[in-house]
C-alpha cells in the first residue's frame, strides 16, 4: 500500500532547517520540531534519528555539532563562540534526536573532565551555592556535606536521561560516542579548545572562563570513601575517558 503524503517521511532535509527560536535558545522552532516529529514516526525503519537524546548546540556556518556536558567549560565556550562572531544556530536544545544522515559532514565535539572534579563542581555550585534540587529545609543542610550529596546520588541512574540531572548524569551517556569527532579535555581546555576552533574554523584567541566551580586539581584532598564513591558512580566514565 502506497503511504499517503501525511504519513510520507520528510525527505531532502537540510541541516539549516533546524534551529531554536529567536526569543528561547532551550526551544526548537515549530518547523524544527515538526521535521523531528515525523522523523520520529518513521525512525524504526529508517534509524535516521540518534537512538539517544542529547543537550545540542549546532552552528550551521561553521558545520559543527557540539555535545554539551554539563559542568565542562559549556559558558566559557559559549561566550567564546557567541563574542567572536559564531552563530549558534541550535543554541542549547536539549534532550534531542537529530537526524545522523543530515549532520553527517558537520565537525562533532565535545569536552570532559576529571569525574571527580565535575562531581564536587557540581556540589558546590548546585548544593552549596544554591538550592537547586529544591531540598526541603533540613535535608538541604544535610547535603552540606558532600559525602551525604553522594550517597543521594548514588540511588539514581546516572545513564538514564531524560531522568537524570544533566549536572550529574554520565558524561559518556551525554556525548554520542559512535558519531563524535573529537573529545577534549578541561585539564588540556586550552589547547583542546584551539584545536576545535582551528577545526570549525573560529576565531583560536584566549576563552575568559564563566561561571568557574572549582579548577582541575581541586579535589586532589578529598576523602578516601567519596573517592570511592564517585568510582563507583562514574565507573563508565573512568573507563571510557581514561581518567
Amino acid at each position: 500500500m502506497r503511504r499517503s503524503r501525511r504519513d510520507a517521511e520528510p525527505a531532502d532535509l537540510s541541516s539549516e532547517q533546524f534551529r531554536t527560536k529567536p526569543d528561547d535558545r532551550f526551544k526548537l522552532t515549530d518547523e524544527s520540531q515538526t521535521l523531528l516529529k515525523e522523523l520520529d514516526r518513521h525512525s524504526g525503519a529508517s534509524r535516521r534519528l540518534s537512538p539517544l537524546s542529547y543537550n545540542l548546540t549546532v552552528g550551521h556556518e561553521h558545520r559543527f555539532i557540539w555535545f554539551r556536558v554539563a559542568k565542562v567549560a559549556t559558558r566559557t565556550i559559549r561566550h567564546h563562540f557567541t563574542t567572536h562572531g559564531v552563530p549558534l544556530d541550535v543554541d542549547h536544545a536539549m534532550r534531542i534526536r537529530y537526524p545522523i544522515d543530515v549532520f553527517e559532514d558537520y565537525f562533532k565535539f565535545a569536552f570532559v573532565r576529571d569525574p571527580l572534579d565535575r562531581f564536587v563542581s557540581a556540589w558546590h555550585n548546585k548544593v552549596v551555592d544554591m538550592n537547586y534540587f529544591h531540598f526541603d529545609e533540613p535535608t538541604h543542610r544535610k547535603m552540606q556535606d558532600v559525602e551525604e550529596f553522594a550517597r543521594w546520588v548514588a540511588d539514581q541512574d546516572l545513564g538514564q536521561v531524560p531522568g537524570t540531572d544533566q549536572h550529574l548524569a554520565l558524561q559518556t551517556r551525554l556525548i554520542d560516542l559512535s558519531q563524535v569527532d573529537f573529545v577534549g579535555r578541561l585539564e588540556t581546555f586550552d589547547e583542546d579548545f584551539a584545536e576545535v576552533c582551528r577545526r570549525v574554523g573560529a576565531p583560536a584567541v584566549p576563552t575568559v572562563a564563566q561561571n568557574q566551580t572549582g579548577s582541575p586539581g581541586s579535589t586532589r584532598e578529598v576523602s578516601d570513601s567519596l573517592r570511592s564513591m564517585v568510582e563507583a558512580m562514574y565507573r563508565r566514565d573512568y573507563q571510557i575517558l581514561g581518567y
